[in-house]
């Protein structure tokens, strides 16, 4: 049985790492679509397959500061542990992982389409509130707060294209996986 759930961990693990590379190769590839990344997809996959609660967390937070490390030296030639705040976008992250583990007892293409449509919304408005209410950029006023979502709408296509495909392509990889190869499922899905 152990070695069932340390194959099993080593897969997720590598699905994830995948996608974790994904992130940093998407702006080179492709020109960077603004917020195309597995990022949502990745804490939604993580909750859901990942068994153990301490994983099931640390797994994509780690991922994503890993992440968060190079795409920040990309942008600012500077390594910076943590970017003022990234507590907003953290939060989302953890949310996504509590909203995949309750899609783990029913992964269905449709689901997990809805998943990822809620995570993309979720991130949206509680991302932006995060750079309004740092006042930094936008007057802390109801005109400033609607002027900080004006000016996110142009990304939230990014976010929602990334959250989709990458949703797809992560689910959909280890549902198959565990199709072909059952020693990767857990138990039988009710």
């Amino acid at each position: 049985m152990k070695n069932k759930i340390n194959l099993r961990f080593g897969v997720l693990a590598g699905i994830v790492g995948l996608a974790t590379v994904a992130r940093l190769g998407t702006p080179s590839l492709l020109g960077h679509p603004s917020n195309f990344a597995p990022i949502g997809a990745l804490a939604l996959f993580s909750g859901c397959y990942f068994s153990g609660r301490f994983s099931k967390f640390l797994v994509p937070l780690l991922a994503v500061w890993v992440g968060d490390l190079f795409v920040n030296f990309m942008y600012t030639g500077k390594w910076m542990f943590f970017y003022e705040g990234f507590y907003w976008q953290y939060a989302c992250y953890i949310l996504f992982v509590v909203m995949g583990s309750a899609l783990s007892k029913r992964v269905r293409p449709l689901n997990v389409m809805g998943s990822s449509l809620a995570a993309s919304s979720i991130f949206f408005v509680i991302s932006n509130f995060g750079v309004w209410t740092s006042g930094l950029i936008y007057p802390m006023t109801a005109a400033g707060l609607a002027a900080c979502y004006t000016a996110a709408i142009p990304f939230f296509g990014g976010t929602l294209a990334g959250d989709l495909f990458y949703a797809s392509a992560m689910f959909g990889l280890f549902e198959l996986a565990q199709r072909k190869y059952t020693v990767l499922a857990l138990q039988t899905r009710a």
